[in-house]
């Protein structure tokens, strides 16, 4: 056996399957909570591909919970030169329509967001995120990160998971066995294709060619500052992507269904005319080929196994769906996991996972192809009666009238989905719902509450040196109970319930004379809008449930009540002081 596997356990708590931002993620998570964990990932290294770009603001939240936030501020697209998208008949001719995430600077585009996160949607190359979440989960002791490691076999075993897994360079292969495994490798998964009960399929776009190149832009797309930038002209119809900020790179793709990839000339030909500068010189560094299907995995639990990621949902990037979403998933997954394996919860408690993320998957997999498809309609509408004017460059008035009002609807749902991004709803045992209905999501629309199910919005607090924080980076790694000026007895409660069930709650009493106080009135109207009542937060920042209580007895039991039911334990504790806040 070679020197890389002797280093790989014959026994762990968890094995993943993939090392992408979903492995990665889940590997930082479970070794944070202290769980053994050991990802196998067949690549070298993170990824070098010219993919997965866009940062969801539910994304970034959890990156700065966790430290990557921080690390990718000096990295990625500024504001002004990733700015939504633009359309062309060809660049040269100049933009017939765009849409932009905002009209003005960086700092007003921060400063829209900050009434809702503390963060902000970002373009940042995966190569940068990728390294900066793979940093993170290598501070644990608990994680082990095996590159070059494919995994070959995978079965469920009477007591877990049997893996057998193979160095690619030497060959050799060795059997680990694990409390349970998760999928995180991707739309064409090894493990779904051994375990995977059945998948509903949608639309397959097709074959993309995706050229990275040098050339002078900076007139053109460099001066526009696009993202995004789509080029309408039927013979050359394609996109360019925004200049790589570290390598200087741009970027064009194309459909191309052929087995061969077209030679270097004829790619040349097509972008020299998609670009309308038929003598400009251009570099073609490398070329790329993806293929993009739609589908869904109708189990996400094979016994001991899970699947996440693209592993359970696949579609086309259209919207940046993928990474975000399945970043999200693992978010779900791992503090369920960690609480099965400390013994602080039963089984049970995983099942939720398919439950709650399942149904944002269902979304996600019908935005991004409805947004595929909305594209397509909307460029092939314009072409019609436009030959004569695309010859020359442009599109007739009534061209640039039909586009201009399809692409500003367009573009709210493909670019900026602030509702998709932060409206998320869960509905499983591990809610305790209340009489109040969640606010229906919304692809566009947000509406902050903090009825169960939701994720627990943004407030600004101060700290007590005087610093402004968000109680976005209060989550993560507990339940939290969550109020404004509460009695003393609430700090017992949760004390007694901690030692109670074996986990970690801690209380978050926001007052003049705390540890925290509010920066404005939008923490008591969200938190606090019923004198007496908390907000039970889970470690994945939604709300587990919304609590009343008029001493410690009944605070103590209120919190068993609903902590019970959550963690998978049958017993529910019955009195008649306890009741979860009804509105």
């Amino acid at each position: 056996m070679n020197h890389a596997l002797k280093q790989v356990p014959s026994e762990v708590d968890v094995v993943i399957c993939g090392g992408g931002p979903v492995g990665l993620s889940l590997s930082y998570l479970l070794g944070r909570a202290g769980v053994s964990v050991t990802m196998f990932e067949r690549r070298s290294s993170t990824t070098t591909l010219p993919k997965g770009q866009y940062l969801h603001a539910s994304t970034a939240e959890l990156f700065k919970q966790w430290g990557v936030w921080d690390l990718l501020m000096d990295v990625g697209w500024s504001t002004e030169r990733s700015n939504g998208q633009g359309f062309y008949v060809t660049v040269a001719s100049g933009p017939v329509a765009q849409f932009r995430a905002t009209e003005g600077s960086h700092l007003d585009y921060e400063a829209k967001w900050q009434a809702l996160s503390p963060v902000y949607p970002r373009k940042v190359p995966a190569s940068d995120y990728e390294a900066a979440i793979r940093r993170q989960a290598s501070q644990w002791p608990a994680v082990a990160l095996h590159f070059h490691t494919r995994v070959t076999e995978v079965g469920n075993c009477e007591s877990g998971v049997m893996v057998e897994v193979q160095d690619v360079e030497s060959q050799a292969r060795k059997q680990v066995k694990a409390r349970y495994l998760v999928a995180c490798d991707g739309a064409h998964s090894f493990v779904r294709s051994r375990l995977g009960s059945g998948q509903d399929h949608g639309p397959t776009f097709g074959n993309q060619v995706l050229v990275e190149f040098r050339a002078d832009l900076r007139e053109s797309l460099g001066r526009d500052g696009f993202f995004h930038s789509f080029v309408l002209h039927p013979h050359y119809a394609g996109w360019f992507g925004s200049q790589h900020p570290d390598t200087g790179l741009w970027r064009y793709s194309f459909r191309h269904n052929e087995d061969e990839l077209p030679p270097v000339a004829v790619v040349l030909e097509r972008m020299r005319g998609a670009l309308g500068m038929p003598d400009l010189p251009i570099e073609i560094v490398r070329f790329h080929r993806f293929d993009y299907s739609t589908g869904l995995l109708r189990k996400w639990r094979e016994g001991n196994v899970f699947f996440a990621g693209d592993a359970a949902h696949w579609h086309s990037p259209w919207g940046g769906f993928g990474m975000n979403s399945g970043v999200q998933d693992a978010n779900n997954l791992a503090w369920k996991m960690a609480l099965v394996l400390q013994g602080a919860a039963s089984d049970a408690l995983l099942d939720t996972y398919e439950v709650e993320r399942k149904s944002k998957a269902l979304i996600s997999v019908k935005s991004a192809t409805y947004n595929s498809l909305h594209y397509q309609a909307i460029v092939e509408a314009v072409r019609i009666g436009e030959g004569a004017a695309m010859r020359e460059g442009r599109i007739s008035p009534q061209g640039v009238t039909f586009l201009e009002q399809r692409v500003s609807v367009h573009g709210d749902n493909s670019v900026l989905h602030t509702g998709y991004q932060l409206g998320t709803v869960y509905v499983s045992r591990a809610i305790a719902a209340s009489d109040e209905a969640p606010p229906t999501p919304e692809l566009c629309a947000y509406v902050e509450s903090t009825v169960p199910g939701v994720r627990a919005p943004h407030a600004w607090l101060v700290d007590a040196q005087g610093r402004r924080v968000s109680t976005i980076e209060l989550w993560g790694q507990t339940f939290t109970v969550v109020g404004r000026q509460l009695p003393s007895f609430w700090l017992s409660a949760c004390e007694q319930v901690s030692a109670s069930l074996h986990l970690d709650l801690a209380l978050l009493n926001v007052d003049s004379d705390g540890e925290y106080h509010a920066y404005d009135e939008k923490f008591s109207r969200l938190y606090a809008a019923r004198r007496g009542a908390v907000i039970l937060v889970r470690p994945d920042g939604f709300v587990a449930a919304q609590l009343i209580a008029r001493d410690e007895p009944a605070a103590r039991l209120a919190l068993l009540r609903v902590m019970r039911p959550i963690l998978g334990h049958e017993e529910v504790v019955a009195s008649s002081a306890l009741n979860p806040v009804t509105t």
